[in-house]
């Protein structure tokens, strides 16, 4: 009995581990720098405390490519499932 609550202790503990392995890294990344590929200048991406990302770039291309990488970050899973929703493969 002992040792079926010690192996289900260690099934708990790793499994929760996992979970929040798992979660934190599905969560965009709010610090930091990250390298884009296509980026001609470096962008500057800040959050206001409500989360807004406001964006400075020195040429309109660099702009718009960061914030297609801010918007992924944020709604990967509606892109997608709106995506597979407008191709119909939704199920």
């Amino acid at each position: 009995m002992k040792r079926s609550l010690s192996v289900l202790a260690l099934v708990v503990a790793v499994g929760a581990g996992a979970g929040y392995w798992y979660i934190h890294g599905k969560l965009p990344q709010r610090a930091g720098e990250v390298a884009v590929k296509g980026l001609q200048a470096p962008v500057t991406v800040r959050y206001d405390s409500r989360g807004v990302p406001h964006l400075q770039a020195q040429g309109e291309a660099d702009l718009y490519r960061a914030l297609g990488y801010v918007h992924a970050q944020d709604r990967l899973f509606q892109m997608e499932i709106m995506r597979r929703l407008a191709r119909g493969e939704l199920a």
